[in-house]
């Protein structure tokens, strides 16, 4: 599979950025594409869809997000729905990237999103890649924005820390080993602290058994100490890692990693995420157990949720966060619901249960009937029933990866050092027929 043209549009049909693989001429058809969306597509529902303007011998599929248009242009038989989860993948990197959704901020990273595509196709054909990797590339907020965004606002603001931030933004200052992503003369409070987060990938069937299990990791590090330092953190436990990928700060010293399981590196000012591994066959448990009770009644359909917290070896967690989608086939009508915590919210074919704490040793339960007509019922049994939740639990690691120790040098005599665990939903699915 191999498309002609990749681009992205402000929803004025500004062309923001693209790349041209074949047919040079292509992209002098993009104001045609334009005049075709504004016609027939804005305004609509066409993120839903599979959206594609065809323009003589071409396809245009597209997705839209705010005032953004990414598209591409094909003109060979390949498979929709495959380049469709490409544009999704640049979809959500932009999104995680840009929060604010505006046109104009990707006007001021123009050069890195360029990059990012390049990185997505080799000469039109897609390119395996993961998510991540392509969000280091394009995420805005050089070093130069941080220590702005850091300094803006303080009340005792030194002239010294002003005076070296221009330098550097006037390019006068000497380039050096680090630079690109901390600059030494910048006085910090001398503190870092590091979050290991994991996010839980679990689907289970109707009887519980588990079909998808895998926790994707990443370690941040929140970097404020001054000049140079190197760091080194000890983890209690590395062996267990299927996969991983480091941040361009470890790749000088990532021997050391291999050979002594230590990350030694000198990091980068402000946040940064500079661990990412991937953890399969490891029997995951959740500080909750989760119930459901499925029924099938003339011309009804009852579903009951009872979620009890419960202790994990010998903890016990408040769950935050926590919510439940609860996804029913179409046709089907929200009957009498019953609850005794959180609040409910209709959606197109589901019902979001937004439960908010679940506190230690409580338990809370979910009650609701939907109604059909008795031509749709039998057709409706066969249909799928799930649940899928969301959730945060803090100073919890499922696969118990912690730090261990934290070792600074050429860094200040008093500083400060935290660590903490935190687990989260990856994608959580639970089918209950």
């Amino acid at each position: 599979m191999s498309i002609d043209t990749i681009f992205i549009l402000s929803q004025n049909g500004e062309i923001l950025a693209h790349r041209i693989f074949k047919g040079i001429k292509r992209k002098e058809t993009l104001p045609e594409f334009y005049s075709q969306f504004v016609q027939f597509f804005r305004g609509t529902n066409a993120d839903k869809e599979y959206p594609i303007i065809r323009i003589k011998d071409a396809l245009y599929p597209f997705v839209t997000f705010s005032d953004i248009i990414i598209g591409a242009i094909v003109t060979e038989e390949i498979p929709v729905l495959q380049l469709f989860a490409i544009l999704f993948l640049i979809l959500d990197v932009l999104k995680s990237s840009f929060p604010n959704e505006s046109s104009e901020k990707l006007k001021q990273n123009l050069p890195a999103i360029g990059i990012m595509l390049d990185s997505v196709f080799d000469y039109g054909y897609p390119q395996i890649i993961q998510k991540h990797v392509l969000e280091s590339i394009i995420k805005p907020g050089s070093l130069i924005e941080k220590i702005e965004e850091k300094i803006i606002g303080r009340q005792n603001v030194q002239k010294e820390t002003v005076s070296v931030l221009e330098k550097y933004i006037d390019c006068q200052a000497d380039v050096r080993e680090h630079c690109q992503y901390r600059i030494p003369e910048i006085k910090g409070n001398e503190a870092v602290y590091f979050d290991v987060i994991e996010f839980l990938d679990c689907v289970f069937d109707k009887n519980g058994r588990i079909l998808i299990e895998e926790i994707n990791g990443e370690i941040k590090v929140d970097c404020n100490l001054s000049g140079i330092p190197e760091l080194f953190v000890f983890l209690n436990q590395t062996n267990q890692f299927n996969d991983y990928t480091v941040h361009e700060c470890l790749i000088q010293k990532i021997d050391t990693f291999e050979r002594e399981r230590v990350l030694a590196f000198v990091p980068p000012s402000g946040t940064t995420t500079i661990f990412y591994y991937n953890i399969k066959g490891i029997s995951i448990k959740t500080p909750f157990d989760f119930i459901p009770k499925l029924q099938f009644l003339k011309n009804q359909v009852k579903i009951e949720i009872l979620i009890k917290n419960r202790p994990v070896r010998g903890q016990q967690y408040v769950v935050d966060e926590f919510h439940a989608k609860l996804t029913v086939p179409t046709g089907l009508t929200l009957g009498e619901t019953e609850m005794a915590q959180g609040t409910i919210q209709q959606l197109e074919n589901a019902i979001l249960w937004r439960i908010g704490k679940l506190e230690i040793d409580s338990a809370i339960r979910l009650a609701v009937t939907f109604t059909a007509t008795e031509e749709q019922f039998n057709v409706i049994q066969q249909g799928n029933f799930l649940v899928q939740l969301k959730f945060v639990v803090n100073t919890f690691s499922p696969s118990q990866t912690k730090i261990d120790k934290v070792e600074v040098r050429n860094g200040a005599k008093v500083l400060t050092k935290k660590a903490r665990n935190i687990a989260k939903s990856g994608y959580y699915e639970i089918r209950l027929n």
